[in-house]
């Protein structure tokens, strides 16, 4: 489809299925989010790039922003950046920006004790950034395939097409990543070209800092993306008045039920606990919020017939009291305009 063909916004799932095990019905956690020819991608989830290209073109990409730093959010981040670097007929048109977490300046931790065993822990490690995370893909990882491919095929350096970038959090929100990983805070922006605004709140995803939800506003409407998160009240903020909320969703004792007794289930436990937000939960988040409808994706638990998704539906929708619809890989929804749902009968949406 080209650019000339497409305008209005619409909402493309990429992969809905949460966690870093591999599910035989969902990609992991992807969006690709369509205004007027141009796409943006937030999260690139296992198996992602294949449905991209169920509705996207390579020269349609405009910019990828990472939520955080969770291997379930970025295994496909190296295909989306090599896959779409001078392949004829399947490149980029631009230089394409890649947004998301920076740096921390120590590894997170809940308080200054804990930080002490994680320092012990984690032995020296340290983490990286966006940046850190483009380059290395392009300088090391992929490094014998680009410099062959520059060399056999005359292609360019591929930084010439692709750069990483490290959000800078606002100083004033006091961010820290052991004393305050979600603080309070208004919503602040990190991107904008003539058909978008994107801004970035901190979330709450336990010691995963920084953790971000992005929100994307253009002249057809908005749309928020609430990455992984617990029950987030600057989440709530950020989607104020949205079109449409797509929202990550757990059913923790499902989820418990897939994972064998042994040392580190209870580690697990606890991270699910505290980090994501329940299905019985996310429906008052939506209304607090006032969104026009709410989709959840990032399913938790993601393997076939884990989940009783009807009932998530059902339960977030009584809390609602608006549209609400689990996605499945591929669907479509369009902002500011009817309420499709791809290849589904819209008799699948509770609320509707």
């Amino acid at each position: 489809m080209s650019d000339n063909q497409h305008q209005g916004m619409s909402v493309h799932a990429l992969g809905t299925g949460g966690g870093p095990i591999v599910s035989g019905t969902r990609a992991g956690t992807s969006t690709a989010i369509r205004v007027d020819g141009a796409t943006y991608v937030i999260d690139c989830g296992m198996g992602s790039i294949r449905n991209y290209r169920s509705s996207c073109a390579w020269g349609e990409l405009r910019g990828i922003f990472l939520t955080h730093h969770h291997s379930d959010h970025v295994y496909d981040l190296g295909s989306f950046l090599v896959t779409g670097w001078q392949v004829p007929g399947e490149s980029f048109s631009r230089r394409i920006p890649v947004h998301g977490p920076g740096r921390p300046q120590r590894i997170p931790a809940e308080d200054e004790a804990h930080a002490r065993e994680v320092d012990a822990r984690t032995a020296g490690r340290t983490m990286a950034g966006t940046k850190d995370m483009v380059d290395a893909l392009l300088d090391q990882v992929f490094a014998s395939d680009i410099a062959i491919r520059m060399a056999d095929e005359g292609r360019d350096d591929p930084h010439e097409w692709v750069s990483g970038h490290n959000i800078e959090i606002p100083s004033a929100a006091g961010a820290d990543p052991v004393r305050a990983r979600h603080p309070r805070m208004e919503p602040f922006e990190v991107y904008r070209d003539e058909l978008v605004t994107v801004s970035a709140i901190l979330v709450d995803h336990r010691l995963c800092f920084p953790a971000f939800a992005f929100r994307l506003d253009s002249a057809y409407g908005s749309v928020v993306v609430s990455g992984d998160t617990a029950p987030s009240e600057n989440l709530v903020l950020l989607a104020q008045g949205a079109d449409l909320l797509l929202h990550e969703v757990m059913d923790l004792d499902a989820i418990l039920a897939t994972l064998p007794e042994g040392p580190a289930r209870a580690g697990i436990e606890v991270h699910l606990r505290e980090s994501h937000t329940p299905y019985d939960q996310v429906g008052q988040l939506a209304r607090d919020a006032e969104v026009g409808r709410l989709v959840l994706h990032h399913i938790v638990p993601n393997t076939p017939g884990s989940a009783d998704t009807g009932r998530m539906a059902a339960v977030a929708a009584a809390d609602f009291g608006g549209s609400v619809v689990v996605a499945e890989d591929n669907d479509c929804f369009t902002v500011g305009g009817p309420v499709p749902v791809a290849g589904r009968d819209l008799a699948g949406v509770v609320g509707a």
